[in-house]
């Protein structure tokens, strides 16, 4: 497990990154901060191992800027930085072996991460984030515009100038591709008007028909979403504008069916993570691994509150049943949970 430890003392702030060896604890430092500050509200630095377990990524705000520093999981040696420049969003390939990056307007694809091999870029001028590498390596999706459309392209990891578009979309836009890579979920703005998103979509690759999830006819707004391990569900969370509260809602990867799961008010941590979605989606699940759960940190909302009677006092951990058969089980106090892969 890989830890951000902040140590407060009369000579200033220690800052480090630690990694811990979950069987017996030991822990060693493999990244030291030069001063440069946090990556986010209480966040030192953004943590993202990759996919293979033997490789850590992560963010750190440094003297010169923010960086993306690699360590090779070799003990005793230090972590590298390889990129600069921000804003910074990228995610691994499955099988770690290349990155997309997204540095200010460039989109960027390299294999190895570390640079040491090909590397191709491009400029774009899309409202969106993190770009979206398929799940065998093969396609990345982005958004760009051409022709005066703002668009989702898939291009081949091979040659990013050739690309097409599979969907129109609203900007800004957020997507991430299903596990089993045939579709791409869509969060999109169809009429500019906030920071929410008020459309969900799934897009097919093949180009077959959308299938909308959730749109501003019927829901209050999309704030993130995040696919089951299998890509049989996605849920997401909606604004529920009557109870002035965040709701988790489910949903088959079909969309034959929604199911409402739990009212709440998210903590400061889960907030950041939500409103980051797109990035930590890829590091962070709030899913259990069998897909039959999720995880999120807060207080209960409204609903919650009526349906068992009592009102709790703090942010606490609660796991939530996809299925909607059981209430929520209250695993106690605290601020942030995530599941582990495996």
């Amino acid at each position: 497990m890989a830890a951000s430890r902040v140590v407060v003392e009369e000579a200033g702030t220690d800052v480090t990154l630690q990694v811990l060896d979950a069987r017996n604890g030991r822990s060693e430092t493999v990244y030291e901060d030069n001063g440069g500050g946090l990556v986010a509200q209480g966040a030192p630095h953004y943590i993202y191992w990759a996919p293979s377990g033997n490789e850590l990524s992560f963010l750190a705000a440094t003297s010169d800027g923010l960086g993306l520093f690699l360590w090779d999981g070799t003990s005793g040696k230090r972590a590298a930085q390889i990129q600069q420049g921000g804003p910074l969003y990228y995610q691994w390939s499955n099988n770690a072996d290349a990155m997309a990056l997204h540095i200010g307007p460039d989109v960027i694809w390299v294999r190895p991460p570390d640079g040491g091999g090909s590397r191709q870029s491009f400029e774009s001028v899309g409202s969106f984030r993190v770009p979206a590498i398929s799940p065998d390596g093969e396609s990345l999706a982005f958004v760009d515009q051409a022709d005066g459309r703002m668009g989702l392209y898939v291009a081949s990891t091979s040659d990013l100038e050739q690309a097409r578009m599979i969907t129109d979309v609203g900007s800004p836009s957020a997507f991430m591709w299903s596990p089993d890579g045939t579709q791409i979920a869509v969060a999109d703005q169809s009429v500019p008007r906030g920071p929410l998103f008020d459309r969900l979509t799934l897009v097919p690759v093949d180009g077959t028909p959308i299938t909308t999830l959730s749109s501003g006819r019927t829901s209050n707004g999309v704030w993130a979403f995040f696919w089951s391990p299998a890509g049989d569900k996605l849920a997401w969370v909606s604004v529920n504008a009557d109870e002035q509260e965040l709701e988790w809602v489910v949903s088959p990867s079909d969309g034959s069916d929604t199911n409402r799961l739990f009212s709440f008010q998210p903590s400061v941590e889960v907030f950041i993570l939500l409103s980051f979605f797109d990035q930590y989606g890829y590091s962070h699940t709030p899913w259990s691994p069998d897909g039959k759960f999720l995880v999120v940190a807060g207080s209960k909302g409204e609903a919650a509150r009526r349906s068992n009677g009592r009102t709790p006092t703090g942010d606490r951990i609660y796991v939530l049943d996809v299925e909607g058969s059981a209430e929520p089980k209250d695993l106690g106090a605290g601020v942030l949970a995530v599941w582990s892969w495996n």
